[in-house]
């Protein structure tokens, strides 16, 4: 039993006014799978545009940031779940060498049983303008095979184009980063794409949490989306579901 897991290679984030803002992947959206994942018996690769190891995003394993992305009233595990972000980051061989997505063929993504797309600004840099990541996906939604991604992990999705160039996700329920949400970062106003404004303007179905920063998971035949980084351990969970019935 494997699962692909696809991650950004941006280290920074080109922003409007042109500031290279920090960032690259976060944390919680790689780790809480990952383990969820090897716990169920999984053997997870990690694979990176040219294969270049992953960078964290530093205020996603930042305890004093963390109280700021999770909602009202949550547990506040932050100090202890930073240091488990950490840990885990530190010591996961398969960061520091991914798969470069380039050299995967159709043959190594038919050996995967599920395809999971993991999160963070810097995935807006390079996920929606890779043709080796659009291809991967098309012959990934050709299979059936079930599909997970969360957060900001579906700017992955925004490319795809069916052979009459339409998108092949057109009338999907699906959630993804809210417009509120990104409101209330450092970069609003600054960012070079709206995540709920592009799936919604290409024909999603959009859904979100009542209340900010909430978990809110969406399945949708055989894709699953999550919110938002509280929403990681909820998609992940959900996810194995799908992969057991498939």
């Amino acid at each position: 039993m494997k699962i692909l897991v696809v991650m950004t290679a941006k280290a920074t984030l080109h922003l409007l006014d042109g500031e290279q803002h920090p960032s690259g992947f976060w944390a919680e959206e790689f780790v809480v799978p990952y383990q969820i994942f090897e716990k169920a018996g999984y053997v997870v690769d990690v694979a990176t545009i040219g294969g270049k190891t992953p960078t964290v995003d530093q205020t996603s394993i930042d305890p004093q940031f963390l109280q700021w992305v999770r909602p009202q009233g949550s547990p506040d595990d932050d100090a202890v779940n930073a240091a488990e972000y950490v840990r885990v980051v530190e010591n996961t061989p398969q960061l520091n060498k991914p798969l470069a997505l380039e050299s995967l063929t159709e043959e190594d993504i038919a050996g995967y049983d599920g395809l999971y797309v993991s999160g963070g600004h810097g995935a807006i840099g390079d996920l929606p303008k890779s043709d080796e990541l659009a291809q991967i996906l098309r012959w990934w939604l050709a299979s059936g095979k079930p599909l997970a991604t969360v957060c900001h992990g579906h700017t992955s999705l925004l490319a795809l184009r069916d052979g009459e160039g339409h998108w092949p996700l057109e009338g999907y329920r699906m959630t993804a980063f809210s417009h509120s949400e990104e409101l209330v970062t450092n970069m609003a106003g600054r960012l070079p794409l709206i995540l709920e404004v592009e799936l919604t303007r290409l024909g999603a179905k959009y859904e979100k949490a009542d209340a900010i920063w909430d978990s809110h998971v969406v399945v949708d035949r055989n894709l699953t989306t999550g919110q938002n980084p509280y929403s990681s351990k909820a998609l992940a969970e959900t996810f194995l579901k799908q992969l057991s019935a498939a």
